[in-house]
């Protein structure tokens, strides 16, 4: 039995055992934070939202968001406490003075005092800016010509501007396209449209077009000096328009126009907006009744929607089909630049090891996250019939290589010394199947 004072001091360290049981749990409870990288939201041309989710594992816990237009970053934005939970949380943060039209790449980075964990890389693109238009007043007015002018200012990308034009607010005719760079300051344009009916009106207005859209000022109009003529007969007519070979560069748009007897010019005017922004090299024709045309446009970009319209004009005036649409089709996939293979043996009692190394190559100017995807390695017999007696599957690791080793024994290789290996890339979302076949001495 024991004395009461070595009871005491039995149960003190007890309860002083079981404190550093429990902190010891706690402690080792505890880890640094687990973090995941969400989506980008409220993309514009300057500014984004980030979102991720931090769980501080039980310890006092910042985080911040780190982004640039590389994996390297550069940007952070500012530390923020998360506090020392221990359940997920959602965070946002709004980062800004973004460039216009680029690719960013972020990451969520948390800390706490145990360590730092990163979040997976990811990307968003800002939208980019279209070109500024200001339409400025007329110059030279004559019996047969005008001057518009105005400024464009390219926003970064590289520009061309036209001033379309007609006897109607629909337009339908336009000046020839011209490029003023890819700057960031306003620049003056101006045109001469010539070939115009005197005391006629015209309406018109300038139009500018970047890889990043097409923008157009508002129209205004303008009277040509001199008297009126009278029309020779009613404007040409246009009709069935079609679009037709689509791939994912070109297209063929077809069309039919009556000319109603006088001298008629036909064009297609195309573009990524309603306010199209491009046409084709009219052509002109004579006569009565509908004659079937078409053009081929070139240079187009992949699965994208165009819009097209029809439009003739003769001495009677201009005649403009409907809107309509078409959508190229999606670009084919690239092949890998190479696949390699390598081997190595070593020989065992009654047959051999194998090892199958190599590297998926993406094509230039693309990065290591195009290389996911199944490698199945197939060895043949070396005999006249080359049978496959063996196919194993491998994945394409995230660095670009695979690797496989496995045993051959005698009895697959028939007594050949040499045999055949085929390593064959399934494929994957941004590139083709590919294959390489080499031979191997045993």
């Amino acid at each position: 039995m024991r004395h009461p004072r070595q009871l005491t001091i039995f149960l003190a360290s007890v309860s002083v055992l079981g404190v550093l049981l429990v902190f010891t749990s706690a402690a080792v409870a505890s880890s640094i934070p687990t973090v995941a990288t969400g989506v980008a939201s409220s993309v514009s041309t300057h500014s984004a939202t980030l979102s991720a989710s931090v769980n501080p594992n039980g310890l006092s816990t910042t985080y911040a968001f780190q982004y640039g237009t590389t994996t390297n970053y550069g940007s952070q934005t500012s530390t923020k406490s998360i506090g020392s939970g221990s359940t997920t949380l959602s965070v946002q943060v709004a980062i800004s003075n973004l460039s216009s039209g680029a690719t960013y790449h972020y990451r969520v980075v948390a800390t706490n005092p145990l360590g730092t964990a990163a979040g997976a890389d990811a990307t968003f693109a800002s939208i980019a800016e279209l070109p500024a238009v200001v339409l400025g007043k007329p110059s030279l007015v004559t019996d047969s010509s005008f001057t518009p002018t105005g400024t464009v200012n390219p926003s970064g990308r590289s520009t061309t501007y036209t001033f379309q034009y007609g006897t109607t607010a629909a337009y339908g005719l336009q000046s020839t396209p011209v490029s003023i760079g890819s700057g960031t300051s306003v620049k003056a344009v101006s045109a001469t449209i010539a070939g115009l009916a005197p005391g006629t009106l015209y309406y018109y207005r300038l139009v500018a077009t970047s890889p990043a859209g097409t923008s157009a000022s508002a129209g205004v109009s303008v009277v040509t000096t001199g008297s009126a003529l009278p029309t020779t007969g009613p404007p040409p007519v246009v009709s069935m328009m079609a679009a037709v070979r689509i791939t994912a560069s070109s297209v063929q748009l077809n069309g039919a126009v009556n000319p109603e007897g006088d001298q008629t010019t036909w064009h297609f005017e195309y573009g990524l907006t309603s306010n199209f922004g491009l046409e084709t090299t009219p052509a002109t024709m004579t006569g009565l009744g509908i004659r079937p045309i078409n053009a081929a446009i070139t240079g187009l970009r992949a699965s994208t929607t165009y819009s097209f319209r029809l439009v003739a004009t003769s001495a009677g005036g201009t005649y403009i089909g409907p809107t309509m649409t078409f959508v190229t089709k999606k670009a084919p996939l690239p092949f890998p630049r190479a696949l390699t293979v390598a081997t190595r043996h070593s020989h065992g009692r009654n047959g051999v090891w194998v090892t199958v190394t190599g590297s998926l190559v993406p094509p230039p100017e693309t990065g290591p996250q195009l290389c996911t995807g199944a490698i199945t390695v197939a060895f043949q017999r070396n005999d006249p019939r080359g049978v496959t007696f063996m196919s194993l599957r491998t994945r394409v690791r995230s660095n670009c290589t695979y690797t496989l080793t496995t045993w051959i024994s005698a009895g697959h290789l028939h007594g050949q010394r040499h045999f055949g290996i085929t390593a064959r890339f399934a494929g994957n979302a941004s590139l083709r199947e590919t294959a390489k076949r080499v031979t191997v001495g045993v």
